[in-house]
């Protein structure tokens, strides 16, 4: 515990660092996971096949190339064409941006398989007595597909969570950042500052299982 009391410090900034990633990044995905599905479903193919080639090569490449592609590559385009404009790429926006893109093409196979589930002879039904697409959409499908996409969700902002240890690689500060910082720094005892990563860890992630079950209770409750 000597070793721990003083790193603790810095821990619990990587861990308040961590959950600013995923709070700002993951609305950000679910956003543009909509748009995505959206565009997908159409019956607009000037809509339909950007959306699903921007899927496909996401959920096909690592995220570690998309970091690279976002941090050097974009920040790199930016300079040539303004130096200044270099300055907008960094570890927060380019961690946040990378996380929300990536995040965004699961997010829009979870909204369109969610959407899938609703029955059509509902949407049918709804037309039929005169409401608009956007009014069947949001009045029908919608509330009927957000409680089976919840668990996915959750499950997504949890792998969120763990995943924006990327960030690190492009000396942005979270928890794995500095629990890497102090094992160098102790390689001879390196052990109880992985199972403090750990725990904290679980701590962000564990009220986010309970409070989407919760939630996704009463939403199911009130269907």
């Amino acid at each position: 515990m000597d070793v721990i009391w003083p790193a603790l410090p810095s821990f619990l900034v990587g861990a308040r660092n961590t959950i600013l990633y995923c709070i700002v990044s993951f609305p950000l995905a679910l956003v543009l996971g909509l748009l995505l599905a959206l565009m997908d479903g159409s019956q607009y193919i000037w809509l339909r096949n950007p959306a699903r080639i921007f899927i496909e090569v996401v959920r096909g490449t690592p995220i570690v190339a998309q970091i690279f592609i976002v941090y050097y590559g974009l920040g790199g385009l930016l300079a040539g064409i303004h130096p200044s404009w270099a300055l907008w790429i960094n570890s927060w926006t380019a961690g946040i941006g990378t996380l929300a893109l990536n995040y965004a093409a699961y997010e829009a196979e979870i909204y369109r398989a969610g959407f899938l589930s609703v029955d059509k002879g509902q949407a049918e039904a709804a037309l039929s007595l005169g409401l608009s697409p956007g009014q069947n959409f949001f009045r029908i499908q919608l509330p009927q597909a957000i409680p089976l996409m919840i668990p996915p969700f959750v499950n997504d902002f949890i792998y969120l969570l763990k995943d924006s240890a990327i960030i690190s690689i492009i000396a942005g500060t979270e928890l794995t950042s500095v629990l890497n910082f102090f094992v160098r720094r102790n390689a001879s005892n390196p052990m109880p500052f992985f199972l403090l990563a750990i725990v904290l860890y679980l701590l962000m992630s564990l009220p986010v299982s309970y409070v989407a079950r919760f939630l996704e209770r009463r939403l199911r409750a009130a269907l």
